[in-house]
């Protein structure tokens, strides 16, 4: 983290705030989220994970909140590309990791 985004982080949620949030997520998550534009206080709320890949943080995302049924049969595919591609238009990664945009 540079001085800057330190010293911007402090500003919005104290030194207190900013020690608890690296604690709770990590470094790397909160670096991530400052890269995807997300405000300090939000970076908690928006975090949903870490993926390899746009397609697998899609397809857990839409199995998880029950959109694609567990039972779906073995001659139905779905373009996880282009699923992914409509879906991230609400989301933003940063070295893997997955935020919610507001």
């Amino acid at each position: 983290m540079t001085y800057t985004q330190a010293k911007e982080c402090i500003g919005d949620l104290g030194r207190d705030g900013l020690a608890e949030l690296l604690l709770s997520l990590g470094e790397s998550v909160v670096m991530s989220a400052l890269e995807c534009d997300i405000a300090p206080e939000d970076i908690e709320e928006a975090y949903n994970g870490e993926w390899d890949s746009d397609e697998d943080f899609v397809q857990e995302l839409l199995e998880d909140c029950g959109d694609i049924p567990s039972d779906l049969p073995h001659y139905i595919h779905i373009d996880w590309k282009g699923t992914a591609r409509d879906i991230m238009m609400d989301y933003a990664e940063a070295n893997g990791q997955y935020f919610r945009v507001f």
